[in-house]
């Protein structure tokens, strides 16, 4: 209570006026005094700011859960002062930021009411939807299947990775539109090296996820095999084409299949599409692709109880081309077809290695059906004059004509800003929806994917064998208009 004095003035008409005028001054006085009191600022203190100050350091230093309570500490000081609803509105925001969304609407749904005209309040609100999107966004993700993947971040194979993952995206988010629970990706760096192929592996099974697709290359599906077997997790090797990547392993899948494997099936066809029974084989000596070819063609004839006419060694390139006049006529003559396991890096070359062998036959007076195990789209028939019958096989086929790839080519040109889906484009989205065709109850599990049915996709067919690996592909006559599919 605060108390005036009142002077010892003479009692007469003047002086009770006075007295009147005075007493009203003193009830002013007190009663604005109290008011004042109520409205005076909040006090400050070195204390309260020193507390305000390390709380803030915490939450910049990204340790929410300290600062939650340094800045709660702050608010919950009586009485109120300069930092009370800054302090409230940074606990909320920490509470938000280390995941604990309905404690931070709580929090700041109570701020909005005790401090409705706070400055504050606007962004209070903000936090409060930005923490409800999170708890959705955590109710999907905890129910969410996780698709991994391991693939490069590194300069020279980034356009590759982007274009995978450009074409798994698009098999997920066709796959989320139409199920529940939702796919989730997750991406980890294989740097491109054994070492990272290995960490990103660990890192993904320890995520848990259902599968992972990748490594591409296979010195790191061989790295990143340990850690997926040791955790029973389902790795399928998109472009790897080592025939040892699968061996002694049961996790480890491989789509890209073995040069040997594409002389199995190519043998396959001769004998179960075009019937014939007496084939011949051309190999390249000292060129061990072309061996591998070779050996898959010969040990599928020795599958079927038969044996190739004959086996020629031949070297190097102008050895093909003279090697129909080596081989005798009775020879030539006793062969329906004749497989020519040749491997060039570059598609061209082995095309007109394959078109000026293929002269010297029909200089032979002979016309042999002329196998292959890789394609070779650039042979001219019409160049080389050639009218004999010319079949090979190939993983990779995409009809421009199918609905399906219409619709995939418009998606994908709209999320990547008009950039044309290439072939591991395509090769992405088929592996990541062949696997999520043959997800059971959000898992993926190898007995799944061994008794699984063919599945034809957009660019590749998948069915793998018991060894893990893909034994499907495209066999294609080839025509003066180009390659036509056969099977």
């Amino acid at each position: 209570m605060i108390s005036v004095q009142n002077p010892q003035l003479p009692l007469n008409g003047s002086s009770m006026q006075t007295s009147i005028r005075f007493s009203l001054i003193c009830v002013v006085l007190i009663w604005g005094t109290e008011i004042c009191a109520a409205q005076a600022p909040p006090r400050q203190s070195v204390e309260v700011e020193e507390a305000f100050a390390a709380a803030l350091g915490a939450y910049e230093a990204e340790e929410y859960a300290g600062a939650f309570f340094g800045f709660r500490d702050v608010y919950e000081r009586v009485p109120v002062h300069t930092k009370t609803t800054a302090a409230q509105l940074m606990a909320g925001k920490a509470l938000y930021r280390h995941g604990d969304h309905q404690a931070a609407i709580d929090l700041l749904e109570d701020f909005i009411r005790e401090y409705s005209s706070s400055r504050y309040r606007e962004e209070a609100e903000r936090v409060i939807a930005a923490a409800r999107i999170g708890q959705e966004h955590k109710r999907v993700n905890d129910s969410a299947i996780n698709l991994g993947l391991a693939l490069p971040l590194s300069r020279d194979e980034l356009p590759l990775t982007r274009s995978i993952f450009s074409g798994v995206q698009l098999a997920v988010e066709n796959y989320n539109s139409r199920h529940q629970p939702k796919i989730r990706i997750v991406f980890r760096d294989t740097k491109n090296s054994e070492a990272g192929a290995r960490s990103a592996a660990n890192a993904l099974v320890n995520e848990g996820v259902s599968a992972i697709i990748g490594p591409l290359f296979s010195d790191q599906v061989h790295s990143a095999a340990r850690p997926v077997e040791q955790q029973q997790t389902v790795m399928i090797a998109p472009l790897a084409t080592d025939g040892q990547i699968t061996r002694g392993r049961r996790y480890v899948f491989q789509v890209n299949a073995t040069l040997a494997e594409r002389g199995r099936y190519t043998a396959r066809q001769a004998i179960d599409y075009l019937d014939l029974q007496n084939i011949g084989i051309m190999v390249e000596a000292g060129n061990p692709m072309s061996e591998e070819m070779a050996r898959g063609f010969e040990e599928e004839l020795a599958a079927r109880d038969l044996a190739p006419t004959f086996i020629y060694q031949v070297g190097p390139d102008s050895d093909w081309i003279r090697s129909p006049n080596v081989i005798s006529s009775d020879t030539l003559r006793a062969a329906e077809g004749i497989y020519l396991a040749i491997h060039r890096d570059n598609e061209l070359d082995a095309s007109r290695l394959v078109g000026r062998t293929v002269i010297n036959f029909r200089r032979r007076g002979v016309r042999p059906i002329i196998l292959g195990s890789l394609a070779w789209p650039s042979l001219d028939l019409n160049n080389y004059n050639l009218s004999m019958p010319i079949y090979y096989t190939d993983v990779y086929y995409v009809n421009d004509l199918s609905r399906s790839v219409r619709n995939f080519v418009q998606k994908y040109e709209v999320a990547n800003g008009g950039v044309a889906p290439d072939r591991l484009a395509y090769v992405g989205y088929d592996v990541a929806s062949m696997i999520l065709e043959n997800l059971d109850e959000g898992d993926i599990s190898r007995e799944r994917l061994l008794g699984a049915s063919l599945y034809e996709g957009l660019s590749i067919q998948i069915q793998f064998g018991d060894n893990q690996r893909n034994t499907e592909f495209y066999f294609f006559r080839h025509t003066p208009n180009g390659p036509q599919r056969v099977r």
